[in-house]
């Protein structure tokens, strides 16, 4: 039978090896006496054999009494502990060691009886921090359980008290219940100072059941031996390692409310399309959900834009369904716009009653066409056609209102005019060109390094070799592909091809991407076009169906700004693409809206996200605005970058809170973005105590225990030993004192 079950510092027990000490003292100090003989002698020696046992007896007892001290004493340090059915149990101590795991997602905000789930929580975790004892050597370890748990406390009661009272409320994330309790996982495994101590976990929750869906869905991926997202870990597999561990973890609800609490949210908001222009009336979708089993009706949805309120709509939202509410808007300017809805109807939890975007309304795109075959007639004229669909006729006012282009012509020979400046344009379009000269090739090669973007198109005077050459010389490589040579007829006579495949996730090809819309692609006749071969970085959009696979359409990013090939001609010379308006339009202006826009920074991101934004001038002053209105300086030092400043990131500590953020900076126009609640977090269906039971041996419900709790407990609870050995060390010494006090009295009387 094992005395001991372990012991927390092992590596102590070296110093047993000091008991010895005493001892080699001892005779050290005999072997220091040398008998010499003495006539006198006789009669002491005569004296001493009547009282030798007795004296004997006393040393070796002083000298055992000092080896305990410090053998007890060693055995205190490396803290023993054993199990129930050792002879020493009734010596032990059960030392607590409490993990507190609270749940600080957004539904913990949901409304239970006169306060909510969240205050619920604190108030119990402190009534658990209050039963520790610190005497005893209690510690309670604190955990803030969302989107990744934060460990606010690992040592004394009196701490996560006075952290407890520091949490003013939930956090908008949702709760990673897998990541928390590997937390205690890991704690459990590697903390050996927890040795002997007894493991109380408890999970402060409301029960969310999507919290426990997500983990059995986790678990069917992992058994499925499917890729799990990054960081990602099965809740059952956590529970698994516990259970390895005998630990158990005591789930209890804070909300208590109905199974099924009636909830509406404001689940989405997005434009149904992306707006093309400042004046152009773009239809913005608010998505009702209703998590509740009963309809809701009367729902009413109010809009703002830039804090200015529009009409409100009424919608009815049916249980366990959503409803659609669109709104008109015309925004009348360009850059960021915040759009902000709000349900007016107080229920069960209000954070997600409001929903913020913000949406980019681009500027007119500036658009410098350089033509390299102009003509009167414009269907000989190489960019006649593109010109019309960029700037419509003025009669058709309609239209002309929302062409979001600002269109400037040049020929190539204006290219070198120091009057052409070409920062000033965010498009450049070479049709039809013959190869530029090298100054004008290095003054092109720097616009696109800070961020304009070119587009050449291919035609008669477009000599492969020369173009190779100019746009290649020192480095340059300003040409996403290698040009080859002419291939296919000049003529629409005899063979031609169309394009075999193009890449639908483009922006620019993005509206092909309907089945319905495919076609007006997919079957362009192209009768000429430059073969060319793609150079490193290079993506090819779309590519012929000629035997080669010719590349059509190819894009490379250079520097900050990005060139394009198109392999034919944008004129109706090698093939019919102008005359099918329902292609060239939709095309141009996808292409040039796509190439006309740096790609911004997100404008809608999950909480607790790092955010970067850019600006085309000196950052200065810059201050963060939260939702709450708060005011903060934004810390760090801003990049440049070719020809724009990079701001410091927003640390995620101010995008903790859903809703619209912005970014003020002295003699600029202000950024913005939007941080967005998780609609799962509306969903606050309830599991029950018996299926949360079920779910695994770890998991106990505080209002259903486990019947086979008892005979698990009984027989794995262990206790430390050491308060008992620092006891005997005392003991030991006292008596050694006394001892050693009562033979020094006797011997002198």
């Amino acid at each position: 039978m094992n005395l001991f079950g372990g012991f927390a510092n092992p590596a102590l027990l070296f110093g047993l090896l000091a008991a010895a000490v005493p001892i080699a003292i001892h005779l050290l100090n005999r072997r220091n006496h040398r008998p010499l003989p003495w006539a006198a002698m006789r009669f002491v020696e005569a004296a001493w054999r009547k009282t030798r046992r007795r004296v004997q007896f006393e040393e070796w007892l002083l000298l055992l009494l000092r080896a305990l001290a410090v053998g007890f004493l060693a055995f205190a340090l490396a803290r023993p502990f054993t199990g129930e059915a050792s002879p020493l149990a009734g010596l032990t101590e059960a030392r607590r060691e409490l993990v507190i795991v609270v749940d600080s997602s957004a539904s913990m905000g949901q409304a239970a009886g006169t306060r909510t789930a969240w205050e619920a929580a604190l108030e119990r975790a402190r009534t658990l921090a209050r039963e520790a004892d610190p005497a005893r050597g209690d510690r309670v370890r604190l955990i803030a359980a969302a989107a990744t748990p934060r460990l606010l406390s690992t040592t004394t009661p009196e701490q996560a008290r006075s952290l407890l009272d520091s949490l003013a409320e939930p956090t908008d994330e949702v709760i990673d219940l897998a990541a928390a309790l590997y937390d205690v996982l890991e704690h459990a495994r590697n903390d050996a100072s927890n040795a002997g101590a007894q493991l109380d976990v408890h999970v402060l929750t409301d029960l969310q059941e999507s919290v426990y869906l997500r983990g059995a869905e986790a678990d069917e991926r992992t058994a499925a031996n499917a890729q799990a997202a990054p960081g990602e870990r099965s809740l059952y597999e956590v529970l698994d390692g516990l259970k390895e561990l005998k630990v158990k973890v005591i789930v209890e609800d804070m909300a208590g409310v109905e199974p099924v609490p009636p909830n509406v949210s404001l689940a989405a908001l997005e434009p149904l399309e992306r707006p093309s222009a400042p004046d152009a009336p773009v239809e913005l979708r608010a998505t009702v959900r209703n998590d509740g089993d009963r309809d809701a009706r009367g729902v009413r949805v109010a809009l703002s834009v830039d804090g200015q309120r529009r009409p409100l709509q009424t919608i009815d939202v049916p249980a366990r369904s959503s409803t659609e509410a669109v709104f008109v808007l015309s925004f009348g300017s360009g850059g960021l716009h915040v759009v902000e809805a709000k349900l007016e109807a107080g229920d069960r939890l209000p954070r997600d009653d409001e929903r913020a975007i913000v949406v980019d309304v681009p500027a007119a795109v500036r658009v410098l066409l350089v033509n390299g075959n102009q003509a009167t007639r414009i269907e000989e004229d190489e960019l006649g056609y593109l010109r019309t669909v960029l700037v419509p006729a003025v009669e058709d006012g309609a239209l002309a209102l929302q062409a979001p282009f600002e269109v400037v012509e040049i020929t190539p020979a204006d290219l070198g005019s120091s009057e052409v400046d070409l920062t000033k344009h965010d498009v450049i379009w070479l049709a039809d060109c013959e190869a530029p000269a090298p100054s004008v090739a290095e003054k092109l090669d720097k616009a696109v390094t800070n961020g304009v973007s070119l587009i050449v198109s291919a035609g008669d005077r477009v000599d492969p070799r020369a173009w190779n050459q100019r746009m290649g010389e020192a480095g340059r490589k300003l040409m996403p592909v290698e040009l080859l040579e002419f291939d296919g007829l000049r003529t629409r006579e005899g063979r031609w091809s169309r394009p075999r495949s193009f890449d639908a996730r483009h922006p620019a090809l993005a509206f092909f991407a309907d089945e319905r819309f495919a076609p007006l692609f997919a079957e362009i006749p192209v009768y000429g076009w430059i073969a060319s071969k793609p150079l490193d970085g290079a993506r090819v959009l779309a590519s012929l169906d000629d035997d080669r696979a010719a590349p059509l359409f190819v894009e490379r990013e250079h520097g900050r700004g990005r060139v394009w090939w198109w392999a034919t001609t944008i004129g109706p010379a090698w093939t019919r693409l102008p005359e099918s308006p329902a292609t060239l339009v939709p095309l141009a202006w996808e292409w040039l809206r796509d190439a006309g826009s740096p790609a911004p920074a997100p404008l809608s991101l999950p909480p607790n996200s790092v955010w970067r934004g850019t600006t085309a001038q000196y950052p200065r002053q810059a201050l963060v605005i939260t939702p709450a209105g708060a005011r903060k300086p934004l810390d760090g030092e801003a990049i440049q970058q070719g020809g724009r400043w990079s701001l410091p990131p927003i640390p995620t500590t101010l995008t903790d809170r859903a809703g619209a953020y912005r970014i003020e900076i002295e003699g600029q126009a202000p950024l913005a973005f939007a941080i967005g609640l998780d609609p799962r977090e509306s969903d606050l269906r309830r599991i029950d105590s018996t299926a949360l039971t079920a779910l695994h041996p770890v998991l106990q419900s505080a209002q259903a225990p486990r019947a086979d709790d008892t005979n698990d407990n009984d027989t794995t609870r262990q206790g430390e030993l050491w308060r008992a050995f620092a006891l005997a060390v005392l003991a030991a010494l006292v008596i050694e004192s006394l001892w050693a006090a009562w033979i020094g009295h006797r011997r002198s009387a």
